[in-house]
């Protein structure tokens, strides 16, 4: 067999296989992308308007920071509706020590009486620990989901109802 011969046929066999690596994962559902779903369309009776991600996002969290402050995996989803308006922040981070350690060193950063956020403490939500503040007449709630860092403000009229059907939400994904 000629050389060409045999390149052809690896050339083949890896193009077969490739193919069957993507109808299994297509079939099976695997994301290789960020979890789409942590931001669904439609939710508690609005609609995610604006979606950043990725870059946008990075560059988004850091000018709302005044300062580079967010890792590179990012989701920001914006939520309109009769209800009232939301904000979902998600930070992806390697592992869930990470996160929860981001989580702590966000919460103490924001805890003096000095910053735009006050009356802040932990409560049991659905099971799960949450930071709760107010501040920039919004309800702002901290906390942790595997190996994501979630922030969420939202609407104070509305805000308990809303993490608690969120955290239901989270928990039907996992």
């Amino acid at each position: 067999m000629t050389s060409v011969k045999i390149r052809f046929i690896i050339q083949q066999e890896c193009s077969i296989h490739f193919l069957l690596l993507l109808l299994i994962l297509s079939i099976s559902g695997i994301d290789c992308s960020m979890n789409n779903d942590l931001l669904p369309k439609t939710f508690f009776g609005m609609t995610l308007v604006q979606r950043i991600t990725g870059d946008e996002a990075k560059q988004f969290l850091d000018k709302l920071h005044f300062q580079p402050i967010a890792p590179k995996l990012n989701e920001i989803g914006f939520y309109e509706g009769s209800p009232g308006k939301a904000i979902i922040y998600v930070t992806h981070y390697d592992n869930e020590n990470q996160a929860a350690s981001e989580a702590n060193k966000m919460t103490e950063k924001i805890s003096p009486e000095n910053s735009a956020f006050f009356s802040g403490q932990y409560q049991t939500v659905r099971g799960k620990d949450v930071y709760r503040c107010f501040g920039m007449g919004q309800t702002h709630f901290v906390f942790t989901n595997n190996n994501q860092l979630f922030w969420i403000s939202v609407d104070t009229h509305i805000g308990r109802k809303f993490l608690e059907e969120y955290l239901d939400y989270l928990f039907q994904l996992s």
